[in-house]
């Protein structure tokens, strides 16, 4: 599974996790991705953007044998794809628009990630509740909020389970209204008059994207490095120069040029590079999608998704659950301004907590609120109609860009896009990534007790256990080791138990280079914490100072940069 370890004398040997005697390979640090990547020589394929979708694309890419260099010009997740509702869905709201195919794709890449990605996967059920009045997002109101509401929306569900090849107690149910008041307590009654459950699914959408990088560069030897803004792309024979700016603290103002014979650009929101000195001209357009986070148990939320049927926009609007929090969105808005810079703003908030107000008869206020972006072809639909499927534009020979796209199918993206580059460079390859399993794949029950087993003998709470897998899978193994070997590592910050173990593994083992890359994207502390991970940054700091060889100055600099990015993102 692992590719041959980078040595690295700076590393704490003690750290890196060992089975019977022998280091694991596997370590993946920016330090090393740097050097890797500043090595001369030519390969097959450069990703830039290090989104979900670009890392879908080296892992798949890697896997087929070809030579992949990744570079990001922030953290991996960083925008985005850390920013999403967190749904692997075909997406029930695309129904009235007749978008068969984005849905099927979405449902049959639920089958996909549940086999292949275990660990970042879980069943989820929705309830749509019907209430006498209100129609169901944009379809006519005599068809939705008439004596037909019934009968339409267990049509729509139908077709939505036959798209998705739904059997047995995985297809939709009529619920009454006690059913509903069970399943949300809070949930307004006045003119309630009965629901439906349907099934989706949930992820970890930052944690889904560094797996699929991790799987890249530990387990096919791909290098991927964040902090490195591509800003040009030029032509020269046979192959194509990338050139870089490194925005980490080694970076000393040089250019940097990695050569490739294929170039995959998967930048998101963000334009592309210029082409031989020419801007992009891949059309398309920005929709801002704003989430608010709630505490779960404030909102009367359990392990069950509820659906808001219908806002002023004709939209729906989900409450999802999701490790203890309750996330509410999503707005869609046109956007027009610096994507570096998107965040919620009053009317995003004021919207979402209107609507929500309407469903749910509670008083809490939001911990934190969060904004993404989505790309959008450049149509006349409305942002909030306009189709969420992606389209791949070779710009020139061997340089392509993906616009669009969605979370559910990021790794059918990433095998098309792979695809092109495979044609262009004559490799007869087919994409293996629908039954490779990712790192960290396979955490069967023995694996479970014997994590469980490891953390109450050094007197820590078994179920912490859950957590780790959870977030890494059979990689939690790891995180033990490190446990084990460090008692000061032991203390969990509250509220969200995390520990400073697992500082040290994510920075020799997922390149964490900040605070940031840690508690917003690694781990969801700064979404768990009610002052976003402010008290636990000098923890974070000192733990990634002994990992990373930190001096007490750039200690001291990370910790003021993370409450600058907090500042930014507006918590």
């Amino acid at each position: 599974m692992y590719a041959r370890m980078v040595r690295n004398p700076s590393l704490p040997q003690s750290l890196i996790p060992t089975r019977s005697g022998r280091a694991l390979t596997g370590t993946w640090t920016r330090a090393d991705s740097r050097r890797a990547l500043l090595e001369s020589r030519l390969f097959d394929m450069a990703v830039i953007g290090g989104g979900v979708i670009g890392a879908a694309a080296a892992r798949d890419a890697a896997s087929r044998g070809l030579s992949v260099a990744l570079v990001e010009k922030d953290d991996f997740a960083g925008a985005t794809s850390s920013r999403s509702t967190k749904l692997l869905h075909g997406g029930i709201r695309y129904l009235p628009q007749m978008r068969l195919r984005l849905i099927r794709q979405g449902l049959r890449e639920q089958d996909v990630l549940r086999r292949t990605a275990d660990f970042l996967y879980s069943d989820l059920d929705f309830v749509i509740p019907l209430i006498r009045g209100r129609r169901i997002v944009s379809l006519p109101r005599w068809l939705t909020a008439g004596p037909l509401a019934s009968v339409s929306l267990r049509a729509g569900l139908s077709l939505y389970d036959g798209l998705g090849g739904r059997r047995g107690s995985d297809r939709h149910r009529r619920l009454g209204k006690p059913d509903l008041m069970r399943a949300f307590p809070k949930l307004r009654t006045e003119s309630l008059v009965e629901g439906f459950s349907y099934r989706d699914a949930l992820t970890d959408d930052s944690r889904l994207t560094v797996a699929f990088l991790k799987t890249a560069v530990t387990s096919h030897g791909a290098v991927a490095v964040s902090r490195m803004a591509a800003c040009s792309i030029d032509t020269a024979g046979d192959e194509l120069r990338v050139g870089l700016t490194d925005n980490g603290p080694e970076g000393d103002g040089r250019p940097v040029v990695v050569r490739a014979r294929t170039v995959v650009s998967a930048t998101w929101a963000f334009a592309p590079p210029p082409l031989d000195g020419r801007s992009p001209e891949v059309s398309r357009r920005l929709s801002k999608g704003v989430h608010l986070v709630y505490r779960a148990e404030d909102l009367g939320v359990r392990d069950t998704a509820l659906v808001l049927p219908e806002t002023d926009d004709g939209r729906l609007l989900f409450v999802v659950p999701w490790r203890g929090l309750a996330l509410v969105g999503t707005t869609d808005t046109p956007y027009r301004q610096d994507p570096d810079r998107v965040r919620p703003d009053e009317d995003d908030m004021e919207y979402l907590e209107r609507h929500l107000a309407r469903y749910l008869d509670h008083s809490a206020s939001p911990m934190a609120a969060f904004a993404g972006l989505r790309t959008l072809a450049a149509d006349r639909e409305p942002v909030s109609a306009a189709s969420r499927e992606h389209r791949i534009v070779e710009r020139a020979p061997g340089v392509f860009a993906v616009v669009g796209g969605k979370l559910s199918s990021a790794r059918v993206i990433g095998a098309k896009a792979v695809d092109r580059a495979c044609a262009r460079l004559r490799i007869d390859q087919p994409s293996g990534t629908a039954s490779e399993p990712l790192v960290g794949a396979g955490a069967d029950a023995a694996f479970r007790e014997r994590i469980r087993t490891g953390l109450a003998r050094i007197q820590l709470p078994e179920d912490y256990g859950d957590d780790l897998i959870g977030r890494y899978g059979t990689e939690a193994g790891e995180v033990l080791h490190i446990l084990e070997q460090r008692p000061a590592w032991r203390g969990l910050m509250a509220p969200a138990r995390i520990s400073a173990a697992e500082v040290a593994y994510t920075a020799l083992h997922e390149s964490v280079a900040s605070i940031g890359d840690f508690a917003l994207r690694r781990t969801r502390l700064a979404w768990s914490s009610p002052d976003h991970g402010r008290s636990h940054a000098p923890r974070i700091a000192s733990t990634l100072s002994s990992v990373l060889d930190w001096s007490s100055h750039r200690a001291t600099n990370e910790i003021a940069d993370y409450a600058d990015e907090l500042s930014v993102l507006g918590l």
